[in-house]
């Protein structure tokens, strides 16, 4: 049972837990255990539920599940809840209990809650450190985060891609490669797959092709295998950078490929108007790889950037549950090509409320095809939902300027001026020689 509860099916080992005819706390854990490895918390917290209703008394590892739990499910209320009762149980604590802790609070936000139980311990192991580093780098405090990094006894290698994932994330590639070159100075210390899966992935989201070429050559260099994510890693970074031919090749020379390898790929061709290709490339399917909703959304795309109407519609009907994005996209497909009426019955035949991107979508079209009533109707339920952004009341009075309605680009205004909103001037990142610069 404890096999399949960690390494699947999990409904097998439910099976094969609810046929025993006596059950021990060791097998009321490996359960629980299983759903936590399977992320499916609710299910563990039924289980919970059940076992103590069973009169089975809970020890240090179910503990230790239960608030892994509570750390899936970031329920700061029902986290709080657990913490009293193992207080009140005066439930010995250990280092994996209170680590669980740390990712607990964390989970739910509580960054306090978490540094606290941290400096409260007799004995942190690795895991304790670079759970709570990762806690801060999450929530963007990379400083204290750095503190603790720079305060470790001794590091491991989840220490240092803990803190070069945090730094690329928070788009300071710059300082991520320079603590990169740290950790390859140190004796012994080797990047592994996730390092590098981490450092690509920021060279993508950067634009930074020449910096993601130079950690792929590394790789080959000092022999680090790519596993299937480094590889998606590359294929995102070579797509995103506009480089298809390498994402290509890339996606080649796989051995294995998951659902988001073909994502990465028809995501990239999805950016550079492919259209044609990033269908054929979801009905390839070779290893008989089933879409998901970011497969569809990135063909959707594809073919509203080229104009594949007909095509994407009958892509958006291959989509089981359609999501609001699914049909922003529609809204964007339909929009583009100047079936502007189709979009609008799309939007009130929704299932589901709209968001911004559904109504964008709409506004942008409303533009190009100088459709002053629907442009208004758009812009009207965007003010709603995003009062602060000006480019909304620009595009609207853009609508209006193209119609001639001069009154009404002057009443745009006014509205700008007296609700205080103003364009936020922006900065973006390029790549020269190189080199990182902002402008």
């Amino acid at each position: 049972m404890s096999s399949y509860a960690h390494h699947g099916p999990v409904e097998a080992a439910r099976r094969l837990f609810d046929e025993m005819p006596e059950r021990s706390v060791v097998s009321w854990n490996a359960m629980l255990s299983g759903y936590v490895q399977n992320d499916r918390p609710d299910e563990g917290l039924r289980l919970f539920d059940q076992m103590v209703g069973a009169g089975v008394r809970p020890n240090e590892t179910t503990w230790v599940s239960i608030v892994a739990v509570c750390s899936a499910k970031g329920d700061a209320r029902f986290a709080e809840s657990i913490a009293r009762t193992i207080m009140e149980r005066k439930v010995p604590m250990n280092c994996f209990l209170e680590t669980a802790l740390i990712d607990m609070y964390a989970g739910c936000g509580n960054l306090v809650k978490a540094r606290m139980i941290f400096d409260e311990m007799e004995d942190r192991s690795w895991v304790s450190w670079n759970a709570m580093i990762a806690a801060y780098a999450k929530e963007g405090d990379l400083n204290a985060a750095r503190e603790l990094f720079d305060g470790m006894p001794a590091k491991d290698v989840i220490s240092w891609n803990t803190m070069i994932s945090g730094y690329s994330q928070n788009g300071q590639f710059g300082v991520a490669l320079e603590l990169f070159g740290d950790m390859t100075a140190v004796k012994g210390m080797m990047p592994d797959e996730v390092t590098m899966s981490s450092l690509i992935s920021a060279c993508g989201r950067l634009g930074c092709l020449e910096h993601g070429r130079w950690l792929a050559q590394y790789m080959q260099e000092n022999q680090i295998e790519p596993t299937v994510s480094v590889y998606n890693a590359l294929i995102f970074m070579y797509s995103s950078c506009g480089s298809l031919e390498e994402a290509k090749r890339v996606f080649e020379e796989m051995p294995k490929r998951d659902v988001s390898s073909y994502n990465s790929l028809i995501s990239g061709l999805a950016a550079n108007g492919d259209g044609y290709e990033a269908v054929a490339l979801m009905r390839q399917r070779e290893e008989g790889i089933k879409p998901d909703a970011i497969t569809y959304l990135g063909v959707l795309t594809a073919c509203s950037h080229a104009g594949l109407t007909e095509e994407g519609c009958r892509v958006f009907e291959m989509i089981e549950s359609p999501t609001v994005d699914h049909y922003a996209c529609k809204v964007d497909l339909l929009g583009r090509a100047g079936r502007l009426d189709e979009a609008r019955k799309v939007i009130d035949d929704m299932p589901v409320r709209p968001h911004a991107g559904v109504y964008g979508a709409l506004l942008h079209a409303s533009r190009i095809h100088k459709r002053v009533e629907l442009g208004e109707l758009a812009a009207e339920e965007l003010f709603r939902l995003e009062p602060g952004d000006a480019g909304n009341y620009v595009l609207l009075s853009n609508i209006y300027a193209s119609a001639r309605k001069w009154g009404f680009v002057e009443k745009v205004r006014r509205v700008i001026r007296e609700r205080g909103v103003d364009k936020v001037s922006g900065r973006s990142r390029i790549e020269l020689d190189g080199k990182l610069h902002l402008k």
